[in-house]
């Protein structure tokens, strides 16, 4: 456990496993621990900042990260400013700064704001989980997934803007149920593609996809009948 004490009754610990990063700024060293929101972003980790001297910024860095290193067990305090009981890791920490826990009650989308490359909008594995703002198309084109998909693979596609007169085609084994203006349409197991048709890929329509086994269970909802076709 990694301990830190400010001198107003404020204290923090946490595991040495659960530190997500450490950065510097003038005087000052950011620990981020990963924290009840167990979210990637930054709002949804705990952080806690120390004041450090003028210059010694990487020399603290460079301890901290040896700390952490070396805290296999037991309990180091990095950190305290209690009256009376003041100590510090290094020389080079002089307080802490300020302690920030997130209560874990925020979770939070990635957002890719794709662009057509060669009429192609390519999503990896590491992307999973993201919601794809797809804007107007400047000819007929692609969504290309992964090649090698992971279990449980997912991601949302938003239509950003009027697709205008061209066809989007998603390559890969697709079965599922989608909803075309009011009605439902069951798409059997296709083992070629999910085609969005031209002109029919409006503002705030959308298309989810999780993988599993081996093809896309694909969900969404269009504005406009014949959007969306499996084969």
């Amino acid at each position: 456990m990694l301990v830190f004490h400010n001198d107003s009754d404020t204290s923090y610990a946490n595991y040495a496993g659960n530190l997500s990063s450490i950065s510097s700024s003038t005087t000052a060293v950011t620990l981020r621990f990963i924290g009840q929101g167990a979210s990637a972003t930054a709002t949804s980790t705990d952080a806690i900042v120390l004041t450090v001297t003028a210059g010694q910024e990487e020399n603290v860095m460079e301890a901290l990260a040896g700390a952490v290193a070396e805290a296999r067990s037991g309990m180091t305090v990095v950190a305290s400013d209690v009256s009376g009981k003041t100590s510090y890791l290094v020389p080079g920490i002089t307080a802490v700064s300020s302690i920030s826990v997130d209560s874990g009650a925020g979770t939070f989308k990635n957002i890719i704001d794709a662009a057509f490359s060669s009429n192609d909008i390519a999503v990896t594995n590491a992307q999973s989980g993201s919601v794809v703002l797809v804007p107007t198309t400047g000819a007929n084109s692609t969504i290309t997934l992964p090649t090698a998909p992971v279990d449980g693979f997912n991601a949302k596609f938003v239509c950003e803007a009027a697709a205008g007169a061209h066809t989007i085609t998603i390559a890969g084994a697709f079965y599922g149920i989608t909803l075309q203006a009011g009605d439902t349409v069951e798409h059997a197991l296709g083992s070629t593609s999910a085609v969005v048709a031209s002109n029919k890929f409006e503002l705030g329509d959308f298309i989810e996809i999780v993988y599993e086994g081996d093809a896309y269970h694909i969900t969404g909802m269009f504005d406009t009948a014949g959007s969306l076709a499996v084969s």
